[in-house]
């Protein structure tokens, strides 16, 4: 048998510090505005993080370079105002043009500084300066060093005691986490090797989609909290576990509280207690509402405007990361579209970026692609979430690619004729239109319509409390 011994700490004991950790907010925001998380990193070394309200959260190499900048200056001031007090120290006061003092007028004017100086002789004014001076010229030198690093060079070419020792210790951990941001983040178990570099790993991209819900969900003054998680408002059932009788034929998931308690009822307590078909009961299950997802994210070069395609890419890894944690049995993809269509994975989403090469934006391809994807999803709800800022410009035609600007009207017969067909299959859609031209909206109205789906004309901000909402309440409905 192993044995344990259990032994409390003592008073003088001080527990381990624990590990410097990267807030996952940062990673929040930063690596959806860049396109590898090689390019994420880089940009939170030189630039640090600061939240909304101004506050630095994370010091980049950008803010020591202040910090230098900041001590030049002070030591500027100092060694200005203290030039003339060490002058009029060494004199009896101002000189007039030609004169000079003699030997004991000079001699006088020693006896008025403080004896406690024990004899020593006076500093003369280039003396008193030289410190001064030093610590400048240290300070351009590792400004120098730092500027390097800034523009790629090796972080070890900073002498970490020079940098202490001007700085400061508390500027020295800085530096030393903007150095080790790498190991930092691989200790977190949010980072790791890919075949074609870094990426997040299934934990980062979990907790980075949990920090945007968190984000999007907060309580607002105008929804307090206590009614927000009232009975009216909640997303999902409460979990109820009921029991019926027995029916020839149910799987066996008998409750034996109930049954005991039902063979009592009949006979009475006398032991043994004897149990009969009819005393059988069985736990009710619940059923299980299961859900398909696509997701149409339009790539074309007009979403880089207003942070559209920020908003859209938050809210996609967002909703994939809600279906992997509360809905398991659910399923959800990605596709993309410009020029044509493409499914993207998870670990993609936060990188995507417009795409430069192919601005056109053949939603019909996207449609027809979503439509055989969920085709295979049989006894699943099945429906389409479409993001988008406008109107289809391009189609496939007898399998070539047509494009015109403003779009052609055999574009949009092709583009609702799909919308259609998502509607013979029933599968819901909901388009999000993120533009206040008016004649992508009047279009938008009538893709809706055709389709029977659902249209939000909103801001790039609240794309993601409304299309979040409405898969939750769709979610409800269904369940």
């Amino acid at each position: 048998m192993k044995i344990i011994h259990y032994k409390p700490l003592g008073h003088s004991s001080a527990l381990p510090k624990s590990p410097d950790t990267l807030p996952v907010e940062i990673l929040s925001q930063v690596i959806f505005q860049n396109t590898s998380m090689e390019e994420a990193l880089e940009e939170l070394r030189r630039e640090g993080f600061r939240a909304p309200n101004g506050k630095k959260i994370f010091t980049g190499m950008r803010d020591l370079l202040e910090k230098i900048k900041e001590i030049r200056e002070e030591l500027g001031a100092k060694t200005s105002f203290t030039a003339f007090p060490i002058a009029s120290a060494l004199s009896d006061g101002p000189v007039k043009s030609g004169a000079s003092m003699n030997k004991d007028e000079r001699e006088g004017s020693l006896h008025l500084l403080p004896e406690k100086m024990g004899g020593t002789p006076p500093l003369t004014h280039q003396e008193a300066l030289t410190p001064t001076a030093d610590r400048v010229n240290e300070l351009e030198k590792l400004e120098k060093s730092l500027k390097r690093v800034y523009w790629g060079y090796d972080p070890e070419s900073i002498d970490d005691a020079r940098l202490e020792e001007l700085l400061g210790k508390d500027y020295l951990e800085k530096w030393q986490l903007i150095k080790n941001l790498d190991a930092l983040i691989f200790n977190q178990g949010l980072m790791e090797h890919g075949t074609t570099g870094l990426k997040l790993t299934s934990r980062g991209l979990q907790k980075i989609a949990r920090n945007i819900l968190k984000e999007i969900f907060k309580p607002r003054k105008v929804d307090p909290l206590c009614r927000r998680l009232s009975a009216q408002h909640a997303t999902e059932p409460y979990l109820t576990e009921g029991s019926r009788p027995y029916r020839f034929g149910d799987p066996p998931l008998i409750n034996p509280s109930q049954s005991l308690l039902n063979a009592i009822m009949r006979t009475g307590a006398k032991l043994p207690i004897k149990l009969q078909e009819k005393d059988f009961s069985v736990y009710q299950k619940e059923v299980i509402s299961r859900a398909a997802t696509v997701v149409l994210l339009d790539l074309s070069r007009s979403m880089r405007f207003e942070n559209r395609y920020i908003a859209a890419k938050k809210v996609t890894l967002a909703l994939h990361g809600l279906i992997q944690e509360r809905y398991p049995h659910d399923r959800i993809a990605v596709v993309g579209f410009s020029t044509k269509a493409y499914t993207i994975k998870n670990a993609e989403i936060p990188f995507l970026t417009w795409d430069e090469t192919n601005p056109y934006t053949n939603m019909e391809e996207a449609l027809d692609l979503s439509q055989k994807m969920l085709s295979r999803y049989k006894g699943y709800r099945r429906q389409v979430f479409l993001i988008t800022d406008g109107e289809p410009t391009a189609h496939r035609e007898k399998g070539y690619l047509f494009f015109q600007f403003p779009p052609h009207q055999k574009t949009l017969a092709k583009t609702l004729k799909r919308l259609q067909g998502l509607a013979r299959h029933g599968i819901a859609t909901s388009i999000f239109l993120l533009s206040q031209e008016k004649e992508r909206v009047t279009f938008v109205h009538q893709m809706a319509q055709r389709c029977g789906g659902r249209l939000f004309h909103i801001q790039s901000g609240e794309l993601g409390w409304c299309l979040l909402m409405d898969f939750l309440e769709k979610k409800s409905r269904w369940l």
